[in-house]
């Protein structure tokens, strides 16, 4: 019985201690548990924000309120800013940093702006300061930018016709991304509120930001169809001017090499040489005509007159007043130092006469309306150029930053009226006047009644010929209004084209010079040996 009971009451201390070792089991597994728990990276899931709390710039709600942009870049290399502006100044929009030049730029600011309408974020990546160099959006601010300082990104400002600010954002870096990319121009880019810390990751098409002149201006500076070309006029030749150092009086040293008058006809799409002529060495002019063996460059002259109708410019610059409306130098100008100066500091020279010399020759256009483009070219300049891609490190907009710079030289443009480029009216000879039927046909009348019958015949032909005489005088009249018509309607084109060419001097690039005012050897090339067809 005793042993019964030990036997019993050891079977309970074993099951009492394998309970304790499997509760500390359990213990041990709990602990590790908890402890993996508190040690396992976390993930935070975004805070989803409503859609009215993501948009970037509530104020602009609408892309017409948009009166001015400001585009503000910054070169790396040479650690300076590039401000540019387009706002409206008397009802008209214009480029401030171009001395007010027209843009053309209702549809290109209406694109800017609506690029930030309704602009969300898709993430907010940073609300430390201390990332802004990493992102790429540092403000270009001229008082906080140092030499050396990379991250700096590009500001966008939009005001308001009264001044006030609607946006103002500074682009950064772009984002790098997996998958497809977002319609259209449009990248994922870095950006920031400016004067606000946040860093926001956004879609955008950073295009809209150019700051590239000539992306804001009306392009075709001539406004002619090639097809239209008739004559051209290239003279080639080259002026220095100075002054006399005794007597103060202007000199003017001309080199002519040739001059070139050339004949476009479109119905045969043939070019003809109507003067060819060289210089001696005292500037007199002598006949230079094609050689046996020679032809023109029909292919280099058709380059010529489509580089016309596409003619680029890359910069202006306002001239002195003081040039009549055909562009012409008056006598009060020529008495102007300042204005002769002027022109004669970007290679043209004015005279009393009114004739205005280019150092680098003329090329002259003549239309098939009988509208008449002289195009004088001056000296040489640079121009900061635009497009080139900023260097690593530099923000925002590629199409935006700012280039190399660009060789090229001065255009001074006019527009006159050339009547001989006109087709005259072919006016038909009026008949003469018939006879007085009426005082012939009385006569016949007054004799014998064989007569009638001639009477009334003269009589016929006599109306015959006033009809004839009224149709004639009608047709020549229709031709001749229509004639008129033209004449009118050139001269107010002329009238138009110099309106806007009057206060500027225009700069295109060394290639499109190349393109338009060739010398003989470019004009002149040897007949093809292939047979004709």
């Amino acid at each position: 019985m005793a042993g019964t009971f030990e036997a019993g009451r050891e079977g309970a201390a074993g099951a009492a201690a394998m309970r304790r070792r499997t509760l500390a089991f359990l213990g041990v597994g709990a602990g590790l548990l908890v402890a993996g728990w508190l040690v396992q990276p976390r993930f935070t899931p975004a805070t989803v924000q409503p859609e009215a709390e993501r948009v970037l710039f509530p104020d602009l709600s609408d892309a017409g309120k948009a009166a001015s942009l400001e585009i503000v870049s910054y070169d790396d290399e040479l650690a300076t800013l590039r401000p540019f502006k387009v706002a409206q100044a008397g009802g008209v929009w214009v480029l401030p940093a171009h001395e007010n030049y027209p843009a053309d730029a209702k549809d290109q600011l209406a694109a800017a702006a609506t690029e930030l309408v309704d602009l969300r974020f898709v993430d907010v990546v940073s609300t430390s300061p201390g990332d802004h160099e990493t992102y790429g959006v540092i403000e270009p601010d001229a008082e906080k930018i140092e030499v050396g300082m990379t991250g700096v990104g590009q500001l966008v400002e939009i005001r308001d016709a009264s001044g006030n600010r609607l946006a103002r954002l500074v682009i950064g870096k772009e984002a790098k991304r997996t998958g497809s990319r977002p319609e259209g121009g449009r990248t994922l880019r870095f950006v920031r509120k400016a004067g606000q810390d946040p860093v926001y990751l956004v879609e955008i098409d950073t295009t809209k930001f150019t700051a590239t002149f000539e992306d804001w201006i009306e392009k075709d500076l001539l406004k002619l169809s090639p097809w239209d070309v008739r004559r051209v006029v290239i003279d080639d030749s080259s002026c220095t001017f100075g002054l006399d150092e005794k007597t103060g009086r202007p000199l003017v040293s001309q080199e002519r090499r040739g001059l070139f008058e050339l004949a476009y006809d479109d119905t045969d799409a043939a070019w003809s040489a109507v003067k060819l002529e060289g210089f001696d060495a005292a500037n007199k002019p002598k006949a230079a005509p094609l050689g046996k063996d020679e032809e023109l460059a029909a292919t280099r002259l058709n380059d010529l007159r489509n580089a016309l109708g596409d003619l680029k410019i890359v910069d202006v610059a306002r001239k002195p007043g003081g040039l009549s409306g055909e562009l012409r130098a008056e006598k009060t100008f020529t008495e102007d130092r300042e204005a002769v100066l002027s022109l004669a500091q970007r290679g043209f020279y004015p005279f009393a006469s009114g004739d205005i010399l280019s150092s680098n020759g003329e090329t002259v256009v003549g239309m098939k309306d009988g509208v008449e483009y002289v195009l004088r070219f001056g000296n040489g300049t640079t121009v900061a150029g635009a497009g080139a891609a900023p260097a690593d490190g530099a923000a925002a907009a590629d199409a935006a930053a700012p280039a190399d710079e660009v060789t090229g030289r001065y255009l001074f443009v006019m527009a006159r009226f050339n009547e001989g480029l006109l087709e005259k009216p072919a006016l038909e000879p009026v008949p003469d006047a018939p006879a007085d039927a009426a005082a012939a046909g009385a006569a016949a009348a007054a004799g014998a009644a064989a007569e009638l019958a001639k009477a009334d015949e003269a009589e016929a032909k006599a109306q015959a010929a006033v009809e004839e005489r009224r149709r004639v005088e009608r047709e020549n009249r229709r031709k001749q209004e229509a004639y008129d018509e033209q004449v009118k309607a050139a001269q107010k084109r002329v009238r138009d084209l110099n309106n806007r060419f009057a206060d500027w001097y225009y700069v295109v690039s060394d290639a499109e010079y190349a393109k338009i005012h060739l010398d003989r050897a470019e004009i002149v090339q040897k007949k093809s040996q292939e047979p004709g067809p």
